[in-house]
């Protein structure tokens, strides 16, 4: 590899990890409820307790998994897919697979992350607070608006960084 390849995915990776401890350590609604549904060979899960609600399909090549506290967490995956949605604290994460692999997480106030692959994945979709993140098929590339936000399609080379004010993009 290059050196500025290296360098460049170094500093990517960087971001990635910061963005991902950023919202491990996002603390979530004491008082909400806390969910998970498990979408496995051909089943499908979704639950609703007061503000907090998941979802989760899957066919039976497939696996899908969402968490929700205090947010709306859907993931739905087909064709050897795997799906990952995470609504917390207000946001909502929704992934959908199609043969590939996808996970978003929106944490906060007015978050949404939402992703959607086929044979494309693997994708990563984050938001913060007021953040909107989109991980599209590689013609309709990636989107990061709002508030803290990170979207990235790995197969297709496609990023973007947004942190409220600025947004970075890759093509």
């Amino acid at each position: 590899m290059e050196h500025t390849t290296v360098s460049t995915a170094g500093v990517f990776l960087g971001v990635v990890v910061a963005a991902l401890g950023t919202l491990a350590i996002a603390a979530a609604t004491a008082s909400a409820a806390s969910l998970s549904c498990t979408g496995q060979a051909g089943r499908a899960e979704t639950v609703i307790v007061g503000r907090s609600a998941c979802a989760a399909n899957a066919d039976p090549s497939s696996n899908s998994v969402a968490f929700a506290t205090d947010g709306v967490g859907f993931a739905d995956a087909a064709q050897a897919g795997a799906a990952l949605g995470v609504g917390l604290d207000g946001g909502v994460g929704a992934a959908e697979a199609r043969g590939g692999a996808v996970a978003a997480v929106a944490v906060g106030p007015g978050s949404v992350a939402i992703g959607t692959v086929t044979d494309t994945g693997p994708a990563l979709v984050l938001s913060g607070p007021g953040g909107q993140a989109l991980v599209a098929e590689p013609a309709r590339g990636v989107v990061c608006s709002g508030g803290p936000s990170l979207a990235i399609n790995f197969f297709a080379g496609q990023a973007c960084l947004s942190d409220g004010t600025t947004v970075w993009q890759l093509p």
